[in-house]
Formats: structure tokens, C-alpha cells, sequence
């Protein structure tokens, strides 16, 4: 399980997860997923370079991934999707 505290691949990671949603285009799965890996690929990234401890175990790296990924979909439904056009047919 070393290899989930190692800040290189939730960069890779990351990154391929951002390439995915370009080609998708979906806006809810892999783009909340992507930007969740990258910040905790730079908070591991931080903590290897510094004497900061913020990610102990690898548990709370994935813990903090899925936190993170929640709330980007959330914020990313509220405002980056398009709104549905008020239909005139509906009283």
C-alpha cells in the first residue's frame, strides 16, 4: 500500500483522469476525480519536501481523495453545468 502515499501517482493519476473527461465530456465522474487526485498528489508532494504531516496513512490519503471528489461534483453541478432551458410547454 506504499505506492497510495507515493505523490507521483495521484499526479499520473490525475492527469489521466482530466484526459478522460476531455475526451468524455460529462463534467460529473472523472473531471471531480482528476482535480481531487491532483490535490492530494500536491499535499503529498508538500509533505515529502517539508516537515509537514498532514497524510499519515494511506487510508487517509484515499479518505481525503473521496471527501474532496464529493465536493468538486458538487460545486462543478452547481456552477459549471449548463442550466436547462425553461421548456414552454411546461404550465
Amino acid at each position: 500500500m506504499t505506492e497510495i502515499i507515493n505523490s507521483d501517482i495521484w499526479l499520473i493519476m490525475s492527469a489521466v483522469l482530466i484526459i478522460f473527461e476531455i475526451f468524455i465530456g460529462s463534467l460529473v465522474f472523472f473531471l471531480p476525480l482528476g482535480i481531487s487526485s491532483l490535490i492530494v498528489g500536491i499535499i503529498l508532494k508538500i509533505q515529502e519536501n517539508t516537515d509537514l504531516s498532514i497524510i499519515n496513512e494511506w487510508s487517509h490519503s484515499l479518505v481525503l481523495w473521496g471527501i474532496i471528489s464529493i465536493i468538486m461534483s458538487f460545486v462543478i453541478q452547481k456552477y459549471f453545468k449548463k442550466n436547462k432551458k425553461k421548456d414552454v410547454n411546461n404550465y
